[in-house]
C-alpha cells in the first residue's frame, strides 16, 4: 500500500501564554485514521478441492455485458473441467433480486449448487 496517511494532531499548551512561558514538552493529541473494527469476523466456508463432477451456479449482478461475460466464464470453466455442470445465470435470480438474502442459500441448494460464480467484470 503506498500513499500518504494524514494524522490530525494538535498541540495543547494550556492557556495562551507568552512564548517564553510555554512548557518545554508540549502535549499532543492524535486521532488514528485507521478506525476501529466494527464487523464481527467469521470463518470462511471450506473451499472445494476441485470443480470436477460439481455444479456451479452462475449468478448475475446485472452489470456491463453480463450476456457476454457469464457465458464466457462458464465456457472457460467447462473447458478445464469437462464433467462440470453449469446452471446458467438466466436460470438463477440476480444478485440484486430483492432483500431476502436469507433465502439465497436455499435457492442455491435447490439448484444443486456446489459453488457460485457471481458478479461481472463491469
Amino acid at each position: 500500500m503506498s500513499g500518504i496517511v494524514a494524522v490530525l494532531a494538535s498541540v495543547s499548551t494550556g492557556t495562551a501564554l507568552a512564548q517564553a512561558q510555554r512548557p518545554a514538552d508540549p502535549v499532543y493529541s492524535v486521532i488514528s485514521p485507521i478506525g476501529e473494527n466494527t464487523v464481527k469476523l467469521i470463518e470462511m466456508a471450506p473451499r472445494l478441492d476441485t470443480l470436477s463432477n460439481k455444479t456451479v451456479c452462475m449468478v448475475s449482478n446485472s452489470a456491463f455485458k453480463v450476456n457476454i461475460t457469464m457465458p464466457a466464464i462458464a465456457k472457460s470453466l467447462q473447458a478445464k473441467y469437462p464433467s462440470l455442470k453449469i446452471v446458467p445465470y438466466t436460470e438463477m435470480a440476480t444478485a440484486y433480486s430483492g432483500s431476502n438474502w436469507e433465502a439465497k442459500p436455499g435457492e442455491y441448494k435447490t439448484k444443486g449448487c456446489d459453488a457460485v460464480v457471481t458478479g461481472n467484470g463491469g
